[in-house]
């Protein structure tokens, strides 16, 4: 029993002093915890936390005095580059500006705001607390910098242009040519861009990303100038297609785009003059109306005849007025011109081959179509003894009528078959008269009319057509 009383005692003894053992270490951890903290605490009563950094710069575990030296150190070395269009790229040394910092607040009293746990969480802390100072430096000095940059230099200006529409090109029509972007920098926001960089302490700068250029006013991407160069090949595209016989008019871009114009705001006018004078040199060129013209008779004799209405007229007022109006829509198309009258055909020859051939001094007519005789006989024109001679010249036949009362001063006539080709003279029956050609004309011939046996007056009747030439002349030896 005393073995026993032993052992317990011994293992009581034994636990006691394991106890003892463990209290002077957890002493001992805790005083060498309490004076490390204590030791670090001191040192970072004057130096800066760990991952400290001031306007760039580490300062970690600096004094005041040592942070202040490396920043001004710093800000010494500092160099702004400036990246521009064409390479171009300059740099602003900060030491040329006396670039230095100014603390709002003294370091000495920074390292007193540190709190007394923050150094713990700093040997853990691997993001940098990050602290900003006033960075100051003489603007006039930096202003001066900027002016003298190659970005200002004459010979590396080069000035923005708008885009523009291009001059008419034949088979392109009109184009956008690009704006040039050019290389003008605006001092004034380069200015500014630089001082707030600077401030920040950053160390490039893009210039086209800072937005420093002039720009165009207007751009190739421009809705009003794509609407315009749209609405001016639209209209210089019109292709109006003139075929007078063998000869051929195209009115096309080459020329309407010199009666095109831009106005300020955007707005596409057509200069009608020009579409005038157009229709004026077709007129001028393509109309016959009262031509002296050159005319084989069926006497084998070539001769002039001047004076009468036959021919091509054209009606100027209409066809400026539509020509105009296809113009402005764009159209391509083959276009007859708006004519007053017309002729047989085209060239030279406008009478064609279907006319009546009317020799005043024989008294006899001959009538074609498609150039087969199908009509010859004498007549009866106009009374010379009363002045009533019928006048000489290329007429139309106007238009024909079936059963017409003829009237005048002194007679009102029903005839058969009316054909006139000059105002109120032309083809009739004369079913009163017996006798036809020779000298009946000179003293009892008509009002002027040309007077017909009433069977030529019905064949011709029935084989003529309005617009017909009619030639009349007088041929000398032919009576």
């Amino acid at each position: 029993m005393e073995s026993s009383l032993t052992r317990a005692a011994i293992n009581k003894q034994q636990t006691a002093s394991r106890n003892k053992v463990i209290t002077i270490i957890l002493i001992s951890f805790f005083s060498f915890i309490a004076f490390s903290f204590f030791l670090i605490n001191y040192y970072y009563s004057n130096h800066f936390f760990m991952n400290t950094i001031i306007n760039g710069v580490d300062v970690s575990n600096m004094t005041a005095e040592q942070a202040e030296m490396a920043i001004q150190e710093q800000l010494k070395r500092y160099t702004l580059t400036l990246e521009g269009r064409n390479d171009l790229t300059a740099q602003i040394q900060g030491k040329d500006f006396n670039i230095h910092a100014k603390f709002d607040e003294n370091l000495e009293d920074l390292l007193e705001s540190q709190s007394s746990f923050m150094w713990f969480s700093g040997l853990f802390n691997v993001s940098a607390m990050e602290i900003s100072t006033i960075v100051e430096y003489d603007e006039g000095l930096l202003r001066e910098l900027i002016a003298n940059l190659p970005f200002f230099d004459k010979q590396n200006i080069i000035e923005p242009e708008d885009a523009y529409i291009s001059e008419f090109i034949k088979g392109k029509g009109y184009e956008i040519v690009p704006e040039i972007q050019g290389t003008k920098v605006n001092f004034d926001k380069l200015f500014e861009i630089v001082k707030e960089s600077v401030k920040n302490l950053q160390t490039k700068i893009s210039l086209e990303e800072a937005d420093c250029y002039y720009k165009p006013k207007i751009t190739s991407e421009s809705p009003d100038l794509i609407k315009t160069v749209e609405e001016l090949n639209k209209i210089a595209g019109a292709e109006i297609i003139y075929e007078f016989g063998e000869n051929i008019e195209i009115l096309d871009g080459t020329l309407i785009s010199q009666w095109l114009s831009v106005t300020d705001d955007g707005s596409v006018v057509l200069d009608e003059s020009g579409v005038k004078d157009f229709v004026d040199y077709i007129g001028t060129t393509y109309n016959t109306f009262g031509r002296t013209r050159k005319f084989k008779t069926s006497y084998g004799v070539e001769i002039t005849v001047k004076g009468g209405d036959y021919g091509w007229w054209l009606n100027r007022p209409l066809e400026v007025e539509e020509l105009i109006e296809l113009i402005l829509a764009g159209k391509k198309v083959k276009r007859e011109p708006a004519y007053y009258q017309k002729a047989q055909q085209y060239g030279e020859d406008d009478i064609g081959n279907t006319y009546v051939e009317v020799n005043l001094t024989a008294q006899h007519l001959f009538f074609y179509k498609n150039g087969k005789l199908i009509l010859e006989t004498d007549f009866v024109s106009g009374n010379l003894a009363k002045g009533y001679g019928t006048p000489t010249g290329t007429y139309p036949v106007q238009y024909k009528q079936r059963k017409a009362t003829l009237t005048g001063d002194d007679y009102s006539v029903p005839v058969e078959y009316w054909m006139p080709f000059n105002r109120d003279i032309g083809f009739h029956d004369a079913w009163w008269r017996k006798e036809f050609g020779r000298d009946i004309y000179k003293t009892n011939g008509s009002h002027g009319c040309i007077n017909l046996p009433t069977k030529a007056a019905k064949i011709m009747f029935e084989n003529i057509e309005p617009g017909v030439a009619v030639v009349v002349y007088e041929l000398p030896g032919t009576n």
